[in-house]
C-alpha cells in the first residue's frame, strides 16, 4: 500500500487532476512561469512550456493499492504501525509543531519500519502573525528523533543541495541545503517513546 498525504486545496486539485483525469505521459503542456515578471534574461523564459505528467499515472498497476489522502497529517493519520515505510519531502518544516510531527511519525510506523526524509527547516509558521510555531535547529530536532523516540539514523547526510519549484533560466535560484536521513524504528516497542 501507498498513500500520499496533502493538505493544500491548491495541491490537491492538482493531484486529482494528473492521476485521474491526464492523458497520458506528456499530453499536458503548461506554462508554470507565465507570471514570473522579475530576472528573465530574455522575454521567452516566460513562455517556457513544460510537458506533464513525466509518468503517466494510467500505467500503474491496478492493484498497486495505491491512493491519496487529503487533510491536515496529524488528523489523518492515526491508526498505530499501520505503514512499513514514511517519506517526508520538504514536509517536517510545515508543521506547527516538529515533535508532533515526530510523535505521529512514531506511532504510524511499524515496529522495524524505515522513515526517509528529505528537506529543509524553513519553517513555514515563524514569521506568520497569531500563528503559534517552534522553530528547531536541525541539532535540536535530531536529538528528539535519536534520544526521546530511539529512532536507528542508518544514514544522515547534511548540505544537500535541492532547488523547489523554480524556473530552471531564472536570473535568480534559490537552493536549499537540506537534510537528509534514513532511520528505522526499533522492533521492540519497549525501546521506544510512548
Amino acid at each position: 500500500e501507498c498513500q500520499g498525504n496533502e493538505f493544500s486545496m491548491h495541491m490537491l486539485v492538482a493531484s486529482n487532476f494528473i492521476l485521474n483525469r491526464s492523458p497520458g505521459t506528456n499530453d499536458l503542456t503548461i506554462y508554470p512561469w507565465i507570471q514570473q515578471y522579475c530576472n528573465n534574461l530574455s522575454t521567452g523564459d516566460q513562455l517556457t512550456s513544460v510537458a506533464v505528467p513525466d509518468i503517466d499515472p494510467h500505467e500503474i498497476s491496478a492493484d498497486s493499492n495505491f491512493s491519496m489522502s487529503a487533510g491536515d497529517f496529524l488528523e489523518v493519520y492515526d491508526e498505530e504501525a499501520q505503514w512499513d515505510c514514511i517519506v517526508t519531502c520538504f514536509f517536517l518544516d510545515t508543521a506547527h509543531n516538529p515533535m508532533a510531527y515526530v510523535e505521529c511519525i512514531h506511532r504510524i510506523l511499524k515496529p522495524g519500519g524505515y522513515w526517509l526524509n528529505l528537506g529543509p527547516l524553513l519553517w513555514h509558521f515563524s514569521d506568520v502573525h497569531n500563528e503559534l510555531s517552534i522553530e528547531l535547529s536541525y541539532e535540536q530536532l535530531r536529538r528528539i528523533i535519536v534520544n526521546t523516540f530511539k529512532f536507528q539514523m542508518m544514514i544522515e547526510r547534511h548540505s544537500v543541495s535541492s532547488t523547489y519549484l523554480q524556473n530552471p533560466d531564472s536570473m535568480m535560484k534559490t537552493v536549499y541545503d537540506c537534510i537528509f536521513f534514513v532511520c528505522r524504528k526499533p522492533l521492540d516497542s519497549s525501546k521506544s517513546a510512548d
